[in-house]
């Protein structure tokens, strides 16, 4: 049985969900980074830890177990994918904030930014801030900035269009895993892959403004050792788990929605991880054999080779 530590409490106006697994070297300072944060309002902080093998769980229980706003759920067998999943059907909040183990916020107003305005915006689904990018490698920080969504709103039609997309771990959005609209079992698209299905269950229920603002820190590598999912996979299975999802995104998606132009989306960033002419015609068959049409697949092909060849 999984061990929960609990206190009977009002419902918050947040819910606050961070799945870890193996993070014993980043869970501290990201769920302090949280605990900093300057809030006027009620919020519940759900820590569900998938079982980790390293001390994770040890430092959660030494750290977190008698804090009142934080619930932790530290479970005994490892969930299989359905982590997220079952921490988000047990969140209470108006609100839903996302956020994982090995990332942290920066700055004291944040989430309090995020919260005023979609207080005062009940026409929008969710807010969004902006994230840097931290290569534990390197040690280098960027910030991806897309200009083109800066203070707007982002549609459904401009996801699925490759317009624009946002992050889901800056996002409050709220709280509709209990409306039954959708099956919100997302692990059934994949169960190493969250966020892109998270997002079309967010813009399925209405509309996203991309705040010029930033919320926080997140690791886009990892030193060796590491456990999150960039650092353990590489770019074929990446690009396999991908067009695993896409494919399985009708099966908890009624509506009929034209996913080609985000299968592309991936296809281009694969052929671009390829680095030479003899390796990109070695994919031919691979990206055909995950409905990628032969169009499409020579396409991108041909842009990389000119990119390779100068």
């Amino acid at each position: 049985m999984d061990t929960k530590l609990q206190i009977d409490f009002k419902e918050p106006l947040v819910s606050i969900c961070l799945i870890t697994y193996n993070h014993e070297k980043y869970i501290k300072q990201a769920v302090d980074s949280i605990l900093a944060q300057r809030m006027n309002f009620s919020y519940e902080l759900l820590i569900a830890d998938d079982a980790s093998t390293d001390h994770t769980q040890k430092i959660l229980l030494e750290n977190y177990s008698n804090i009142e706003n934080i619930r932790l759920i530290l479970r005994e067998k490892n969930s299989d994918g359905r982590n997220g999943f079952l921490t988000l059907k047990a969140a209470r909040g108006k609100y839903i904030y996302n956020c994982e183990g090995d990332d942290y916020w920066i700055g004291l107003d944040g989430l309090q930014t995020l919260v005023d305005w979609l207080e005062n915006h009940e026409e929008y689904i969710g807010v969004c801030g902006r994230r840097i990018t931290l290569s534990e490698k390197t040690g280098l920080k960027s910030l991806l900035y897309d200009k083109n969504t800066n203070n707007k709103e982002i549609k459904l039609d401009d996801f699925l269009n490759n317009r624009a997309i946002f992050d889901m771990c800056t996002i409050l959005y709220k709280n509709f895993y209990h409306d039954r609209q959708y099956d919100y079992r997302f692990y059934l698209a994949s169960r190493r892959v969250g966020d892109l299905t998270l997002m079309f269950y967010v813009l399925l229920h209405g509309n996203v403004f991309q705040l010029d603002k930033i919320v926080g820190v997140y690791r886009a590598d990892r030193i060796k050792g590491a456990s999150s999912y960039n650092a353990t996979t590489n770019s074929r299975q990446i690009f396999e788990d991908h067009m695993e999802l896409i494919s399985n995104l009708p099966n908890l998606i009624y509506e009929k929605l034209d996913y080609s132009k985000l299968r592309k989306r991936y296809v281009v960033w694969y052929v671009n991880s390829c680095i030479s002419t003899y390796e990109l015609l070695k994919q031919i068959p691979f990206m055909l054999y995950h409905k990628v049409t032969l169009k499409t697949a020579l396409s991108c092909i041909k842009d990389r080779i000119k990119v390779i060849r100068g």
